[in-house]
């Protein structure tokens, strides 16, 4: 099984960016970063290979879905969890047709994201991540 070392945080609103970043790096041994630039992130994921990438959907130039539509396109595995304010269920079954491997909704406190952090940690470390 993989170790989860490294996750990258990808959001345009600096607030939910920073909630979230502080989030992760609560968990022990967890690495995180954050990016709020869509088109950096990309770039980011193909350079730093983070073990996991949540990443938020509603985002201005390159949404969520464009970002995780070019990883697939290039064959990148890379575990993508989705993170949005909407849990239509469009936008649910968008994300997993484009490829995602969790879709969660934003939480609205920081004691949520510390849980929320947790579960997806937690999730992912008992996985066999992609090798990538």
């Amino acid at each position: 099984m993989a170790k989860l070392a490294s996750v990258l945080v990808v959001d345009d609103n600096p607030n939910c960016l920073q909630f979230m970043t502080l989030a992760f790096a609560t968990q022990a041994g967890v690495q995180v970063t954050g990016e709020q630039k869509p088109r950096t992130a990309l770039v980011r994921i193909r350079n730093e290979r983070p073990d996991l990438v949540v990443l938020d959907v509603k985002m201005p130039e390159l949404d969520g879905f464009g970002v995780l539509s070019a990883l697939r396109g290039e064959g990148n595995p890379v575990p993508v969890v989705m993170c949005s304010g909407s849990a239509l269920q469009k936008d649910v079954d968008r994300a997993y047709g484009t490829g995602c491997n969790g879709y969660i909704e934003k939480p609205s406190t920081l004691a949520e994201y510390r849980e929320m952090a947790q579960t997806v940690i937690g999730y992912w470390q008992r996985t066999e991540l992609p090798q990538h």
